[in-house]
């Protein structure tokens, strides 16, 4: 498996500057108006999983469109999200996951292996599919 490293342009924003860039809970860098960020580059505190960067993906597209429309910007990412575990032979579970609600200690609940959670999951990765590749 190749290493995790940060992306060029985070590494280079962050040598310009001089310091970390650090994102908020609310998904926005703390010192700079208008720089977002989502996904493995953040420092928010969530697993990096791409339920999570999607779910501040949405929050984050919603509070640019709140500020250029002039309206009150909606509350941050509330930093939740669930994943599938497969365990073969069509057994699929599921972890629902509070990053947040608990500061410093995340909360989950396991739903063992259904035929209905793996129905679930199915649905879950065509929507992604669809939404994203057309």
């Amino acid at each position: 498996m190749a290493a995790l490293r940060r992306p060029e342009f985070s590494t280079r924003l962050t040598e310009a500057l001089g310091a970390e860039v650090e994102v908020t809970l609310i998904d926005r860098a703390e010192a700079f108006v208008f720089v977002y960020a989502v996904g493995d580059v953040t420092s928010v505190g969530t697993a990096k999983a791409g339920v999570f960067a999607e779910g501040a993906a949405r929050v984050v597209a919603d509070q640019l469109i709140a500020r250029i429309r002039g309206a009150d910007v909606p509350a941050g990412y509330d930093g939740t999200g669930s994943c599938y575990i497969e365990f073969g032979r069509h057994e699929v579970a599921r972890v629902d996951v509070d990053f947040f609600s608990m500061p410093g200690h995340p909360i989950g609940a396991f739903t063992p292996p259904t035929a209905l959670i793996a129905a679930e999951k199915v649905l879950f990765a065509s929507s992604r599919r669809a939404r994203w590749f057309g």
